[in-house]
C-alpha cells in the first residue's frame, strides 16, 4: 500500500496539470517568429481570395515585390482589452456568460459566408451583399469573444514586439497587380490564445475611405484557416 502511495500522487499530480489551463484565465501571447508569419500568410491569402471574388472571380497578375512597399504596411499591435481604450483600441463594456470584460465588437462573422458576402460586387454596388445576419453568426463566436473578455481582465505592463521584419511580412503577402496606386492594405503582428490566433488587416482608399478587420484562424492539419471575421472600424 504504502509503495503504491508515491504512484497515486503522482498521477494525481499529473491529472492536476493538465486540468490547470482550464481553470485559468488565457493569455495573449506572441507566437514564434515562423509561426506568425505563416499566420500573416494566411490571413493574407484568405483577403486575397476577397480581392479576386469582389473582382468576379476574376484572377491578376501577383503584384511584383518591387512594388508591395508602397501596398503594404505592417504594425505592431498591442491585444485589445489588455490596454487601455485608444484609437486603435476601442472597446466596449459586455458579458458573456461568467466571462465580463471589454471587446471591440461583439459580433464574429463565419470566415466562409463573410467571403460569400463579396460575390456579385459591380461598379453599379461596389459594397458587399448583404446576407441573413443569422447566417453571419460564427459557430466560434462565443468561444473567441470568451478569450477577448478573459484577455481583458489582464493588464499588461510590457507589450513584447513580435520580432518580425517588414520585408519578410511582405514576401509572404500576395496582392493583385492591379490595384490602384493610392490603395494601401495593412497587418498587424499576430497574437494567440489558446489555440487561436488574431490578426488585424486594415484597408485604405483615401482620406476617409477604408476598413478594418480582426481575423481569428486556427491551425488545422498543420496550417492555419481563418475561421471568423470581426468588423472593427469603417471609414
Amino acid at each position: 500500500m504504502k509503495q503504491a502511495a508515491p504512484l497515486v500522487i503522482a498521477t494525481l499530480v499529473a491529472i492536476a496539470m493538465a486540468l490547470l489551463p482550464a481553470f485559468m484565465p488565457p493569455q495573449f501571447l506572441r507566437p514564434p517568429r515562423d509561426e506568425a508569419l505563416d499566420i500573416i500568410q494566411a490571413a493574407a491569402d484568405y483577403n486575397l481570395m476577397i480581392q479576386n471574388t469582389g473582382a468576379g472571380g476574376q484572377l491578376a497578375l501577383p503584384m511584383a515585390e518591387t512594388v508591395k512597399p508602397s501596398h503594404i504596411e505592417f504594425i505592431e499591435t498591442k491585444p485589445c482589452g489588455a490596454v487601455e481604450a485608444s484609437e486603435d483600441c476601442v472597446v466596449l463594456d459586455g458579458q458573456l456568460g461568467e466571462e465580463t470584460g471589454r471587446l471591440l465588437e461583439q459580433s464574429w462573422h463565419d470566415a466562409d459566408v463573410n467571403l460569400e458576402s463579396y460575390a456579385d460586387i459591380t461598379p453599379e454596388n461596389p459594397l458587399p451583399k448583404t446576407i441573413d445576419i443569422r447566417r453571419l453568426q460564427s459557430s466560434s463566436a462565443g468561444e473567441i469573444a470568451r478569450l477577448q473578455m478573459a484577455a481583458s481582465r489582464q493588464k499588461l505592463d510590457v507589450i513584447p514586439a513580435s520580432g518580425l521584419a517588414v520585408a519578410d511580412v511582405r514576401k509572404r503577402i500576395s496582392l493583385r497587380s492591379d490595384m490602384p496606386p493610392h490603395h494601401l492594405w495593412i497587418f498587424s503582428a499576430p497574437w494567440v490564445a489558446g489555440d487561436i490566433a488574431f490578426v488585424e488587416v486594415g484597408f485604405v482608399c483615401g482620406g476617409e475611405c477604408g476598413r478594418g478587420e480582426n481575423y481569428a484562424l486556427r491551425k488545422a492539419h498543420g496550417k492555419w484557416r481563418v475561421l471568423a471575421v470581426q468588423p472593427s472600424w469603417v471609414s
